[in-house]
C-alpha cells in the first residue's frame, strides 16, 4: 500500500472510530477483560488473515523453543494487508476489524497486550516455559511498537511509572509530585493586556546572580544529562538560590542560556527528578548515598559565588 493510500486508510479508520464510539467501547472492554475474550477474537482473526505466519509461530515457538529474535523476524502473509483492508471496506455487522484497527492505530493496544502478558508471567497456573514465552512476547511487543514508530521509549517509561504508581497505591502522591512538571506557568500581562518582557534565568536567582549564572553555565556545558540537571535543580532549591521557577520554566530558560549545548529534553529532566524523589527503605534516593554527595557538591560549588 502506497504511503498516501495508507494515510487515507488510517483517516478512514479514524472517522469510523469517531462515529462508532459504542462499538469501539465494547471491543476495548472485551480486550481488557480478564478472560481475554477480546484478545482471543484478535488471535482467531490472525489465523484467518495470516495463516502462514500463525502456523509458523505454532510450529516453531512452543515449549522451551521460543526465541525472541525469531519472533521479531516474523512478517505477516503477503496478502494480509489487502485482506484486512477488504474486511474493513466490506465489513459485516459482527466484524471486529474496524474496532481492532482503531485500537491498533489510536488505542492503547500495545499497553493492553503488555499488561495481559505480564499477568501471565505471574500466573501460578503457568509453568516456567509458559511464563518465559509471555516474557519474550512482552519484549517483542515493546520493541515492535518502537520499531514501527507507534510508541517511543519515553512512552514506555511513562507507562511503567503510571503502572507502578497504581500497584504501589501512591497515585495521589505521584500526581502531586508531577503537578509542577506538567503545569505551564501563566504568561504575565500588564494592566493593559500587553505581555510583559520574558524572564531570564538570572531573574529567578538570588544572591550574586551574574556569578551564579556563569558558574551554572560553565558546569552544565559538560554535565547536562537529565540526572545532572536534576541534581542542579535540587541544589538550587535547597539553597534557596532559585525560587518561584518550576521545572519546565527552569529547563526552558537554561536552554536559552546555552543554545549550543545539547541539553536533554524537559521530559527527561522530569523523569530524572521523579526518579531521585522515589522512596527506598532509607528514604528518598536524592537524600542518600552517592546522589546526596553529588547534590551537596553542587550546593558547595554554587554557594562559592555568594561568599
Amino acid at each position: 500500500m502506497a504511503k498516501q493510500d495508507f494515510e487515507q486508510f488510517k483517516q478512514d479508520v479514524k472517522e469510523w472510530l469517531n462515529s462508532h464510539p459504542k462499538e469501539y467501547g465494547r471491543f476495548v472492554a472485551e480486550v481488557n477483560n480478564k478472560s481475554a475474550i477480546g484478545l482471543q477474537k484478535v488471535f482467531k482473526l490472525g489465523w484467518k488473515l495470516t495463516p502462514q505466519m500463525m502456523r509458523k509461530y505454532q510450529d516453531e515457538c512452543h515449549g522451551d523453543l521460543a526465541d525472541e529474535h525469531r519472533l521479531q523476524s516474523y512478517s505477516a502473509d503477503a496478502d494480509a494487508a489487502r485482506l484486512l483492508v477488504g474486511e474493513f471496506r466490506n465489513m459485516q455487522n459482527d466484524s471486529i476489524v474496524p474496532a481492532m484497527l482503531a485500537w491498533l492505530y489510536y488505542g492503547k493496544c500495545y499497553e493492553t497486550m503488555v499488561t495481559q502478558l505480564e499477568a501471565e508471567t505471574h500466573n501460578p497456573a503457568n509453568n516456567f516455559f509458559e511464563k518465559k514465552i509471555a516474557a519474550i512476547m512482552i519484549k517483542v511487543v515493546i520493541n515492535s511498537s518502537i520499531r514501527n514508530k507507534m510508541r517511543t521509549k519515553e512512552d514506555w517509561q511513562n507507562f511503567r511509572q503510571e503502572k507502578k504508581a497504581i500497584e504501589d497505591d501512591c497515585v495521589v502522591e505521584t500526581t502531586i509530585n508531577r503537578l509542577s512538571f506538567d503545569d505551564k506557568p501563566t504568561e504575565e500581562k500588564s494592566p493593559t493586556g500587553e505581555q510583559q518582557p520574558s524572564h531570564t534565568l538570572k531573574d529567578y536567582l538570588h544572591g550574586n546572580q551574574e556569578q551564579i549564572l556563569e558558574k551554572i553555565k560553565l558546569r552544565v556545558s559538560t554535565q547536562h544529562t537529565g540526572t545532572d540537571l536534576a541534581r542542579l535543580y535540587f541544589a538550587l532549591q535547597e539553597e534557596e538560590i532559585l525560587t518561584g521557577c518550576d521545572v519546565t520554566t527552569f529547563h526552558k530558560l537554561l536552554t536559552n542560556e546555552l543554545p549550543n549545548c545539547d541539553l536533554k529534553t524537559v521530559r527527561n529532566l522530569q523523569i530524572s527528578i521523579k526518579k531521585l524523589n522515589d522512596s527506598t527503605n532509607k528514604g528518598k534516593i536524592k537524600d542518600n548515598g552517592i546522589e546526596r554527595s553529588l547534590i551537596n557538591e553542587w550546593k558547595a560549588y554554587l554557594t562559592e559565588a555568594n561568599n
